[in-house]
């Protein structure tokens, strides 16, 4: 009994959505049994999966060539030829140099309808028949993309959804974006989750033992939980992107679509910096040892400055990263601090800065804190409901945006069906709407503001709940927490001088620091100096404090001498 041929069958959709939800591979795999069964030949799958057309490598249709050119691949059938390749110029090449070359048989669509290229006028009709399926395949995506943009512009403001997979915590209903009242529960729970010190693998253990299931997965993996974290749609704000279609990285232009917020705007910034904070010496392996300044410094380049400790070498640093980010691919900014600093020295100096700004202000600190811890559940209870009221506030502005973006849409859609002649009136009211809009965009940004301070402000109030009074003498031995208490973080630049033979090389760093709040020569005024006791008022300092210049220690080679 004679080997029975293979068909090799190519599976292939244009998205990952239609490969995980729709039915359109395994539609296909049907249609490839069933003309395999046809023709008498064994089925073999080659499923490309999710590639577009403008994809610029499809490892299985690759694999199909070297099959075709090897001679093992004798018989192939695909759906369609807007599954195959991109255009007609793509499709000639195929079937010239594989297809008539190595004399494969081709086969196509449900009913298997074999290619023809003996004559020349075959050749013409499936040239004529390949072109056709394009201009298809084209007119389509158009047609898609203009109806997309046209809900984008006339339906942005009510949350249309614009395809795709939803969100985790939404549903698609009617083409709106909707709550989904249970999913949402376990959206909150990640943030809050997240911001009570919950790792990332602790809150996937959580969601799976609890049975809740991701949208393209039975559980859950870190990268989807830290996409989710960093995701605006949960505060209500969604970009739709319109892109090249040859050139995915390019972005043609962005619409704003309005979706449910699920998570406030002080919990979604808590949030963002609580991940900046656990990103920023990730992938540092030298960091083996704990060191005073590390969560605080950052380089002037925006890159982020790491201890390194070599207890064998008795050798311990801080120092800037951007060569080894830039050694791993990330896109760096360039760099002139390529000096390490001795971590005593700076430590020293960095904490004699601090502990001078701090008790150079202990009058108004000494008495503010007083103040806090008079009435320290009185404020977390004032905080909490003005950023609720401030939360209030800003719904209301966005449902201004909403009114105003609708006017834009109408305005459009009337001018594009003829309702409006006159476009000078068109174009005067267009530019009020979009001043006014700017304005509460502004407004809206200033209130988020608003709230992020408040949040620092808790944070303060919870530091001087578990430090108490201050006492400068915890300077002496002072800890990363400690310092975190007062400021933000920490810039170092670097300085620059000649050397002995007259060559500009770096000779040390300058820092500055950045405080929490204005401390920086604040002061106060008596209200009355000769009545103490009417009260003072709070002159404001300054927040940032440049240092001394701490100078590498010299050292190194002998001068040159010169015959």
């Amino acid at each position: 009994m004679s080997k029975k041929g293979e068909l090799y069958c190519y599976l292939r959709v244009s998205s990952k959505v239609q490969e995980e939800e729709g039915n359109s591979i395994e539609n296909q795999r049907f249609l490839g049994k069933r003309v395999s069964k046809k023709l008498g030949l064994t089925y073999v799958e080659m499923n490309e999966g999710h590639y577009s057309t403008t994809s610029k490598s499809r490892p299985k249709l690759e694999e199909i060539k070297t099959g075709i050119r090897i001679g093992r691949i004798k018989n192939l059938w695909y759906y369609s030829r807007s599954r195959w390749t991109r255009n007609d110029e793509e499709d000639s090449l195929i079937r010239r140099y594989y297809f008539q070359k190595y004399k494969t048989k081709v086969f196509e669509g449900e009913s298997g309808s074999l290619r023809k290229f003996d004559t020349p006028q075959d050749r013409m009709l499936d040239k004529i028949f390949t072109t056709i399926q394009e201009f298809d395949r084209d007119n389509r995506r158009e047609v898609s993309v203009s109806g997309k943009k046209h809900l984008s512009i006339t339906q942005g403001h009510t949350g249309v959804f614009m395809g795709g997979s939803i969100n985790f915590g939404y549903d698609n209903i009617d083409k709106k974006w909707v709550e989904n009242k249970e999913e949402s529960k376990y959206v909150r729970k990640i943030f809050s989750m997240y911001l009570q010190d919950k790792s990332l693998v602790q809150i996937k253990s959580y969601l799976d033992s609890e049975g809740v299931t991701p949208r393209r997965s039975k559980v859950w993996n870190i990268g989807t939980l830290n996409t989710m974290l960093r995701n605006r749609v949960y505060i209500g704000e969604y970009e739709w992107k319109l892109k090249d279609q040859f050139d995915k990285t390019k972005i043609i232009e962005t619409f704003n679509i309005t979706t449910p917020q699920l998570v406030s705007h002080s919990v979604f910034n808590r949030v963002q910096k609580k991940i900046d904070k656990n990103m920023k010496n990730k992938g540092n392996n030298s960091r083996q040892y704990e060191s005073l300044l590390s969560d605080l410094l950052e380089c002037y380049c925006g890159e982020n400055i790491t201890g390194q400790v070599k207890k064998t070498q008795n050798h311990k640093s801080y120092g800037c990263r951007s060569k080894e980010q830039k050694f791993k691919g990330k896109n760096v900014n360039d760099c002139s601090n390529r000096r390490t600093m001795d971590m005593d020295k700076t430590d020293e100096l960095v904490v004699s800065e601090i502990k001078g700004v701090v008790g150079n202000s202990s009058l108004l600190k000494q008495k503010f804190k007083t103040d806090v811890m008079k009435n320290k559940d009185k404020d977390t209870k004032k905080i909490k409901e003005e950023k609720k009221d401030i939360e209030k506030h800003i719904k209301k502005i966005d449902t201004q945006i909403e009114s105003i973006v609708q006017s834009l849409s109408s305005i459009e859609v009337n001018k594009i069906i003829g309702e409006i002649d006159d476009e000078r009136l068109v174009e005067r009211t267009k530019q009020n709407l979009n001043e006014e809009l700017g304005r509460l965009d502004d407004q809206k940004k200033g209130l988020i503001q608003e709230i992020d301070d408040l949040d620092n402000r808790k944070d303060w109030l919870d530091w001087v709940g578990k430090y108490g009074k201050l006492n400068l003498k915890r300077f002496e031995k002072p800890t990363t927490e400690l310092l975190s208490g007062f400021v933000d973080k920490i810039i170092v630049s670097p300085t620059f001088g000649k050397n002995r033979d007259g060559k500009e090389l770096q000779v040390g760093h300058k820092f500055k620091v950045v405080f929490s709040s204005p401390v920086v020569n604040d002061d106060i005024e008596y209200i009355d100096p000769k009545n103490k006791t009417k009260g003072y008022n709070v002159i404001k300092g300054k927040k940032n404090l440049e240092t001394d210049e701490l100078v590498i220690s010299k050292g190194g080679r002998p001068k040159k001498k010169v015959n």
